[in-house]
């Protein structure tokens, strides 16, 4: 119904009139389809829009049919296609990787308590020997990761998550500006 229609729907009717409730014998059954409204497999003139290709476009609508079952709107397939959506995704197990977990889910990093874009990275690199397990692996976040770590501007190595030494503020030929031992400030000094 357009916006005219709705106040001259408003217009004839008297401000504060009830709507008597229907008698207790009157029936359920549905009423004869509304002016205006289109039939079931029309996709209405209301959408949702976002940006993709027409490809990823007809595949979407394609699952809301799939999930619509007979008789319902498109509106009902595209709310069991997200319900579904939303049991897989609770479904599936936690994260898979213990190490953060066990980190607090906070990147490592003396300093830096980021909870976002976190990594996984390994002490000692595996293409330098290290291994997968949990002692040779540490939560950071992935600036520190990146244009830290494997910059080589911070230093890590050490027994995680306890004997973990960082160097923060690598220079070539220079001592780093900052040493830590765990949570405790090491001296500098070679």
């Amino acid at each position: 119904m357009t916006k005219r229609g709705v106040e001259w729907a408003l217009a004839g009717r008297v401000p504060c009139e009830a709507v008597p409730p229907p008698p207790p014998d009157a029936s359920l059954d549905e009423s004869e389809q509304q002016m205006g409204a289109r039939d079931e497999d029309e996709w209405p003139e209301v959408a949702l829009a976002f940006t993709a290709p027409a490809s990823v476009v007809a595949l979407f609508q394609t699952a809301i049919l799939a999930f619509r079952r007979p008789g319902q709107a498109h509106w009902q397939g595209l709310e069991t296609l997200l319900e579904h959506v939303t049991a897989e995704w609770l479904g599936q197990p936690p994260h898979r990787d213990p190490v953060f977990a066990r980190d607090g889910w906070r990147c490592a990093v003396p300093g830096c308590s980021s909870r976002r874009n976190l990594h996984d990275h390994h002490l000692l690199f595996r293409s330098h020997g290290g291994n997968n397990g949990r002692d040779n692996r540490v939560t950071v976040c992935a600036a520190h990761h990146v244009h830290g770590i494997h910059a080589g501007r911070i230093r890590a190595w050490g027994t995680a998550p306890d004997d973990v030494t960082w160097e923060l503020g690598v220079r070539r030929g220079r001592r780093p500006l900052l040493r830590l031992r765990g949570d405790r400030y090491v001296s500098c000094r070679a």
